[in-house]
């Protein structure tokens, strides 16, 4: 008997050691994805360091060039359908050297969780108590984000605060967190430019791609009344949807099981989730006028995704698609319609009116 049950009790280890060395084998690749798929997206300084190590740099050597594949091909590197920022690349220079010329002041605050955020605060040139927050999208800034609109804007009268989101530029941070943190900082300077102005001004929150999600999240928090409106150009959904699309068209993996494990890594990491914030959540509740503005050949940041935001949202609400317009250039493939209708839309809103 006890013979017996020394050999049942030697299969089932044997068993055991099997299934855990198989499931080894199956989550360990998963892992290593999705670390990858994590360090791409999220971390600011992303040089994959943790696959310096020997034992996984020999996994990664057998992974082969589906792992080369998604380290080369990063969303932005992307062929673009629509007229892109490639049409548009003298324009864009031009932008940017004009505000970086400007007589501009560098501003910081302390974020709510102990980061240096940095601004510039460019003042209009005669008396004004009108204000624009320009939020840029992911790994770039105001500068070129807004380079087709920050001298128009500044020409119509208006101070223009240009701040850096956290994890770019001169603001600290080590992830990008794709506005479910960033709304919080946006409140910050809303918060400052109301201060700045002693309460006496209408602000303006405008903000592209990355920026265009950020402001509208940030409409779901207790904003100062002075915020009367938001500009949101191509923003997506959720950090979910727009990994989802994007591990789908640029990097042909499913959602099952690799973002499932980033937005594990990333919840350990970086302290938030994928799924953590939704701007349709936030529409839904949104008391503040909403001006969409999306690119119809946008194929980065699907245009579905701004009928969904405009759908949802509760509050006065217009839309503007521009048919040829790829990701981020609505204002420069059609700027007189561009920026006609902004103005307009601010005008509508702004105090006095």
């Amino acid at each position: 008997m006890d013979l017996r049950r020394g050999k049942e009790n030697g299969l089932w280890t044997k068993g055991l050691r099997f299934l855990c060395t198989a499931s080894a084998f199956l989550i360990l690749p998963v892992y290593v994805v999705a670390r990858i798929l994590f360090k791409i997206a999220i971390v600011r300084d992303n040089e994959i360091s943790f696959f310096k190590h020997p034992a996984v740099r020999y996994l990664m050597d057998g992974i082969g060039a589906k792992i080369d594949a998604i380290k080369n091909n990063r969303p932005e590197e992307q062929a673009e359908s629509g007229k892109g920022f490639a049409c548009f690349r003298q324009e864009i220079e031009a932008g940017k050297a004009w505000f970086l010329s400007q007589n501009k002041e560098r501003i910081t605050v302390t974020s709510y969780d102990g980061l240096k955020l940095a601004a510039y605060y460019l003042p209009a040139e005669g008396d004004s108590d009108r204000v624009m927050i320009l939020m840029h999208g992911y790994r770039n800034d105001g500068f070129g984000d807004f380079s087709g609109l920050a001298e128009f804007y500044h020409s119509m009268g208006y101070h223009l605060l240009v701040p850096h989101q956290r994890s770019h530029g001169k603001s600290e941070g080590t992830y990008i967190c794709y506005g479910v943190k960033e709304r919080y900082d946006l409140k910050q300077w809303a918060e400052y430019a109301v201060s700045r102005f002693e309460g006496k001004c209408s602000v303006f929150l405008s903000g592209i791609s990355m920026g265009g999600a950020t402001v509208l999240m940030a409409a779901d928090l207790e904003l100062p009344t002075q915020v009367k409106g938001i500009i949101a150009d191509c923003a997506f959904t959720s950090p979910w949807d727009t990994f989802s699309h994007v591990m789908k068209m640029d990097y042909h993996l499913p959602r099952f099981p690799f973002l499932y494990a980033a937005d594990y890594v990333c919840r350990n990491r970086a302290g938030f989730r994928f799924k953590e914030c939704s701007t349709i959540s936030c529409m839904k509740r949104n008391k503040i006028p909403v001006l969409f503005i999306h690119g119809g050949s946008d194929t980065f940041v699907p245009t579905e995704m701004t009928y969904k935001n405009y759908e949802a949202c509760a509050a006065p609400k217009e839309i503007l698609i521009v048919d040829q317009a790829a990701h981020g250039t609505s204002n420069l493939v059609e700027p007189e319609v561009y920026r006609s209708t902004v103005i307009n839309f601010m005008e509508k809103w702004t105090d006095g009116n």
